[in-house]
C-alpha cells in the first residue's frame, strides 16, 4: 500500500458522508414544504367546519321553531 490509499478512503468517506448530509437537507426542505401545505389544508378544513356547525346550528333551531308552530296549529 502506498500513502495516497488511506487518503482516497478519507475522500471517498467524505464524499459520502456530504451526499447523505445532502439527502437529509434534500429531505427536510421536502418535509417543510409539506408540513407548511399541511397547515394550509388543515386551517382551511377548521374553517369549514366551523361553518357546517353554523349552519347546523342554524337549521336545528329553524326545525325546532317548525315544530313548535305546527304543536301550536294542533293546539289552536
Amino acid at each position: 500500500m502506498n500513502a495516497q490509499t488511506p487518503d482516497i478512503s478519507v475522500k471517498e468517506q467524505l464524499t459520502s458522508i456530504e451526499g447523505r448530509v445532502q439527502r437529509l437537507l434534500d429531505l427536510v426542505e421536502k418535509l417543510s414544504s409539506e408540513n407548511s401545505e399541511l397547515k394550509k389544508r388543515e386551517k382551511v378544513l377548521v374553517q369549514e367546519c366551523n361553518e357546517l356547525q353554523q349552519r347546523n346550528d342554524k337549521a336545528g333551531s329553524q326545525l325546532e321553531a317548525m315544530i313548535d308552530r305546527l304543536k301550536n296549529q294542533a293546539h289552536g
